[in-house]
């Protein structure tokens, strides 16, 4: 059997702007960026994916046996099964239609809070709520967009939000999980006896899934002619940091290839050069792409003026309404498991598929974005301090993080230290330096620096860093981790 794994912390705010969904799927709708309106209002609806849940046995076995194959068929069935559109979607993307961050932290539809939400489901609009990814924010909390969208170093134009499906939502607030208060009131009454593997909220359903859809944003058709040069990644995660400026912290600015994207209906200029590490370059883009080749939406006035002024605030911040958020990136993580399944996806050109490419189901434009799977920490044996490291990132998420080597990490090893108390060794994320990506409250050191006088959440950073780290917590009894019960 694959060891369960348990969990750990994060502490970081999400500063969200809510904001409501005013562009066009382009899946749907022509290049001029009409909106189609979703009659009825915009329900959330359930994964389009039979026989979901699969059994946990199932995939205990895929772990077990190194089955990559199956995972990886696993991976892209939920692929198909979020960005399918059925009848009940209102014309979008399943996962468009699911409550994000913001609407998780305030309560359940019939919650006070919940109003201003409600209205704009009522339109038949998806709600996305930009914010830094929570990998970013730490770092990024100075940062300014650069004159030129695709030209600044630390990747504060990856932006985006979380996805959450009814289950996963429902449970949060049927516990009242989306209260920081509710959070600290279980760490503050743990009985000294409890040992540290058992200091756990309670486990969410089989049918959990979670999302982190990340984007950029380019010019639409009224700024700059619709022109921008956008880096994109080239490799496999092993030999992708070796196509950048910097292979050791390899940011996505810093990748040495680019595409041209044309919003507008104008030619694109011949003299087009990629800007590389925030400077200009003898490197010509490898060619032009429409915004099509993305799942994308249109910016309003008031989403592009809440990106300005609630994530980069910048007199001169270039965002326009019409400009498109283009989406590059997504992480997906399922509780069909008690380690949970982990898979992640970014937009792939010019290159096959590093991992494979995805089934012939899989509709456009989701079909131009690559995978790999992480269902454990190490493999063979898997989750294990003799086992080799699993290695599954994405370039627009992990590389490039301070203090983490994010082109050596994986989700799950990330996320099993999601937790929330008042050890003073905990570090947030590990650092992925040492020689195994295995982490675990039964290995002594990982006890004390990630799990002494913590809760750990279930591999949840949205409520181990959002709704715990964004509460002022109660005082806390000295944390002596030597005397930590075991």
């Amino acid at each position: 059997m694959s060891k369960k794994v348990v969990q750990r912390v994060s502490f970081c705010v999400v500063l969200a702007a809510m904001i409501g969904f005013a562009g066009s799927l382009l899946l749907r709708t022509s290049m001029s960026g009409s909106i189609v309106q979703a009659a009825g209002g915009l329900t959330p609806q359930p994964i389009n994916m039979p026989g979901f849940p699969v059994a946990s046995a199932t995939i205990e076995g895929w772990v077990n046996n190194n089955d990559q194959s199956s995972m990886r068929a696993h991976g892209w069935a939920l692929w198909v099964g979020i960005s399918s559109i059925t009848p009940q979607s209102g014309g979008w993307p399943v996962w468009e239609t699911w409550y994000t961050d913001t609407e998780v932290a305030s309560g359940p539809p019939t919650a006070r809070e919940s109003l201003k939400f409600n209205q704009l489901r009522a339109a038949g609009r998806p709600i996305n709520p930009f914010h830094q990814p929570r990998q970013f924010r730490h770092q990024l909390l100075r940062n300014r967009f650069a004159p030129a969208l695709a030209a600044i170093d630390t990747g504060s134009q990856v932006v985006g939000f979380n996805k959450f499906d009814v289950d996963y939502s429902q449970f949060v607030w049927t516990n009242g999980y989306n209260n920081g208060q509710t959070l600290w009131n279980i760490q503050a009454n743990w009985p000294s006896s409890t040992p540290i593997a058992n200091r756990i909220i309670k486990p969410f359903p089989a049918t959990a899934i979670g999302l982190k859809p990340t984007f950029q944003i380019v010019h639409g058709p009224n700024n700059q002619n619709g022109i921008t040069v956008l880096n994109y990644w080239l490799g496999d995660l092993t030999t992708g940091p070796q196509n950048s400026t910097d292979p050791a912290n390899p940011v996505w600015s810093t990748w040495k290839q680019c595409v041209v994207l044309n919003t507008g209906s104008g030619p694109v200029p011949s003299n087009l050069t990629c800007t590389i590490a925030g400077k200009p370059s003898t490197v010509s883009p490898s060619g032009v792409v429409p915004v099509s080749q993305f799942f994308n939406f249109a910016l309003s006035a008031t989403e592009a003026s809440d990106i300005c002024s609630n994530i980069q605030p910048d007199a001169q911040c270039p965002v326009k309404a019409g400009d498109y958020a283009i989406l590059v990136a997504m992480h997906m993580t399922t509780r069909e498991d008690d380690n949970w399944t982990w898979q992640t996806f970014w937009w792939n050109y010019n290159q096959p598929f590093p991992y494979g490419p995805p089934p012939s189901n899989v509709m456009a434009p989701f079909n131009n974005y690559a995978m790999c799977t992480g269902y454990s920490m190490t493999v063979n044996p898997p989750n294990s301090p003799q086992g080799t490291n699993v290695l599954c990132y994405n370039p627009y998420l992990e590389a490039g993080l301070t203090g983490v080597n994010g082109v050596g990490s994986n989700c799950m090893s990330c996320h099993t230290v999601a937790s929330y108390g008042n050890n003073p060794n905990n570090p947030g994320y590990p650092p992925f330096t040492g020689p195994t990506s295995y982490i675990s409250v039964n290995v002594a050191q990982d006890d004390v620096t990630y799990y002494d006088c913590q809760t750990t959440t279930d591999f949840s950073w949205f409520l181990a860093g959002d709704i715990a780290g964004g509460t002022t917590p109660p005082k806390q009894p000295a944390c002596t981790t030597s005397q930590a019960a075991r």
